[in-house]
């Protein structure tokens, strides 16, 4: 049997083998059914909301309450007491105050005040620096030899050549650096036998500078001693372009913006000038931009040393007429009641206590450090320079010449980080590495007598 027949054979089996089916149920009736609703196309996907518009930049008023809150920030004054050092916004400069006092016969309080004028106003306002430094009860020095110092000359007249010139060399013949060296009488010398070394402190200094600016300030100068016609230091700014030399009289027509202090200028060729500070980042740019420096002014902006200022304060004989009287020498107040308060009132509030700067914007919450250091130039000129006022000068030889030298940072927000700091503590302690002698001459150890101390024993100075 083929395979086709067996197939076949089987199939006839099965159908006569299989009973008939029982009859299939009827099929139910349809159920009417609703339309199905049509399918609506999915909906567009939502746009992403814009993104918000940029913070606008802040205001230069702004940025300059920023930077004031920084010396009352408790944060950051903890991170600075921990590299041993303070910030404040009123320095103590002395050339000579009294063992274990905040007092002495030659005492300077020095800031740095930055004008700006708040949106259209038509005044200019100042406010008072954060300066870094060591603290000003003890003031560590240091006593650095004369041929170590050295300062840039040749601003004081027209098309004058900048050099190199030993500080020693310009106080043996001062006039010869001034604009009219007859606005000082006498020998002109101010260099005194004591001067084998001078007395030496550093500090950093913050300025609200925005990221795209600039902040035009002055250093301000209160000696205690001063009055007018009757100067006790004569100071020397020095700056990488040149050096400015004036009296500290307290003259009421030199006093700062605030009334306190006397404002002191660079000497642009006998005209005065407030002191201009900038981004190095935004200087070293506009530099590249143009294919490079083009004058030594522009080198100079981009080397070592643009971001430093030396404050040099010589100590003169005088007549004992301004706030506080000199060493004890007949009657030793004179007329100091008298003329003291109107030579200039008590000096700055605050002394030495980190005064009352505000921080209206905040202690940097939610923004980043942005310090750089600043290049130091100098703004558009406003008058006439004065320099020794026609007087009678005589070094003090007492005391010793102080320089302070200031290391300027630009902040767009007074923020610091804990790098900043220890750049700031590197910079200043860079500065006591040259010394023979570092210490404290108000508060004096058992070291060796140093060269720039003035008093032999301790109550030299009595002032009442």
């Amino acid at each position: 049997m083929s395979r086709s027949t067996a197939v076949l054979a089987l199939g006839l089996f099965a159908c006569a083998a299989s009973p008939e089916p029982p009859p299939r149920a009827p099929a139910p009736l349809p159920v009417a059914q609703p339309a199905a609703a049509p399918v609506a196309p999915a909906p567009p996907l939502a746009e992403a909301p814009p993104a918000p518009p940029p913070a606008p930049d802040p205001t230069h008023a702004q940025v300059v309450a920023r930077v004031v809150g920084m010396t009352t920030d408790p944060a950051l004054r903890q991170r600075v007491a921990r590299r041993g050092l303070d910030v404040v916004n009123v320095a103590w400069e002395d050339t000579g105050r009294a063992w274990g006092s905040a007092l002495g016969p030659n005492i300077s309080d020095v800031t740095l005040q930055v004008r700006y004028r708040d949106g259209e106003a038509r005044w200019e306002r100042t406010a008072l620096m954060p300066v870094v430094r060591f603290p000003n009860f003890t003031d560590r020095t240091a006593d650095i030899k004369k041929s170590r110092l050295f300062v840039r000359t040749g601003n004081h007249k027209a098309n004058g050549k900048l050099a190199s010139t030993p500080l020693s060399d310009v106080l043996r013949n001062l006039p010869g650096y001034l604009s009219r060296p007859g606005s000082v009488r006498g020998n002109g010398s101010f260099l005194a036998a004591r001067d084998t070394h001078f007395l030496v402190a550093a500090q950093a200094v913050f300025l609200p500078i925005p990221a795209k600016g600039s902040a035009e300030f002055n250093p301000v100068v209160f000696n205690y001693q001063s009055a007018p016609k009757s100067p006790a230091v004569l100071t020397l700014l020095v700056s990488r372009q040149g050096t400015s030399i004036s009296i500290i009289d307290n003259q009421p027509e030199d006093a700062s913006v605030a009334g306190r202090g006397q404002e002191l200028y660079f000497n642009a060729a006998g005209q005065r000038a407030p002191f201009k500070a900038e981004r190095r980042s935004e200087v070293a740019a506009r530099i590249a931009a143009q294919g490079g420096p083009r004058n030594d002014d522009e080198r100079s902006a981009l080397a070592s040393g643009a971001d430093v200022m030396f404050l040099i304060q010589v100590p003169l004989v005088h007549r004992h007429r301004g706030v506080l009287g000199g060493l004890a020498t007949g009657n030793m107040w004179g007329d100091a009641i008298g003329d003291a308060y109107g030579a200039g009132g008590l000096g700055l509030s605050g002394i030495g206590q980190g005064g009352g700067g505000v921080g209206t914007l905040g202690h940097g919450a939610g923004r980043s450090s942005d310090v750089e250091r600043a290049v130091i130039g100098h703004g558009d000129k406003r008058g006439p320079f004065g320099e020794g006022g026609g007087l009678r000068l005589e070094r003090d030889a007492r005391f010793p010449v102080r320089v302070t030298v200031q290391f300027y940072k630009a902040t767009s927000n007074g923020v610091v980080s804990d790098a900043d700091l220890d750049a700031i503590a590197k910079n200043i302690g860079s500065v006591y590495e040259h010394a023979d002698f570092v210490g404290s001459l108000v508060i004096p150890t058992d070291d060796a007598r140093r060269p720039t101390a003035w008093q032999s024993v301790p109550g030299e100075w009595f002032p009442w």
